[in-house]
């Protein structure tokens, strides 16, 4: 759904959100960043984050599949790739690596494996990785079957449905334009804690960490799981 020009839109629109600044200071804790440490951004989006890290003197490189926020991120001073991230060209290059925003679970589960491993390759042994995500123990306490936001000039609509079967949330988006209204459906994996740290570790990943988006330990009821997993 990311090509749509009205979800483009919205994201472009988080650009005025206040909130990065904390979030950047979180994520050099979490890592336990090192000055000058290279940090792969992926998915990097419009660079919201990464040119933050940048800015703080880290060496980030943004890997994205949506040009749109590529340019948005090389406008910004990101030094970007466009790259599908289950197949990321780099081995070993990277001290640590980031997945923001709920971008992780948007394949089937081999499709997952297969970005989990793409990040472990491109990290040096003892980098860290961590994935900014909702799971089973975040959502389903909080569960709502519809919700709705404002972002700039657009009205989104949500409409979800929790397939337990098959631990996927399924959504329906409808953006709301003066005139123009737009929907698009959207399909995320959402893991159990242990079940995401079991594919980490199938991806050759070792050591975990788990907190919530304040670093404070992760329970049932964590609006986010931070999940730190060292290669």
């Amino acid at each position: 759904m990311f090509d749509l020009a009205s979800w483009q839109r919205v994201q472009l629109g988080w650009e005025s959100l206040e909130d990065a600044e904390q979030q950047v200071d979180l994520i050099e804790r979490a890592l336990r960043l090192e000055p000058g440490s290279r940090i792969l951004d992926v998915p990097c989006g419009t660079g919201r984050v990464g040119r933050r890290l940048a800015d703080k003197g880290y060496d980030v490189v943004g890997v994205d599949i949506t040009e749109r926020f590529l340019e948005e991120a090389r406008a910004a001073g990101l030094r970007v790739e466009r790259v599908d991230m289950r197949e990321l060209p780099f081995d070993e290059e990277f001290d640590a690596a980031i997945c923001m925003w709920g971008s992780f679970g948007y394949f089937d589960d081999e499709g997952n494996l297969a970005q989990a491993r793409a990040a472990a390759r491109a990290l040096k042994p003892g980098g860290r990785y961590l994935i900014d995500t909702p799971t089973l123990e975040s959502i389903y306490p909080r569960f709502r079957e519809r919700n709705w936001f404002e972002a700039g000039d657009t009205t989104v609509l949500m409409e979800n449905a929790f397939r337990l079967d098959e631990g996927r949330v399924e959504t329906d988006w409808t953006f709301l334009r003066g005139s123009e209204r737009h929907t698009r459906r959207s399909s995320i994996r959402v893991y159990a804690l242990a079940g995401l740290t079991d594919l980490l570790r199938e991806a050759g990943f070792s050591a975990f960490e788990a907190h919530d988006d304040e670093l404070e330990p992760f329970e049932i009821g964590s609006s986010r799981l931070w999940v730190v997993a060292t290669r």
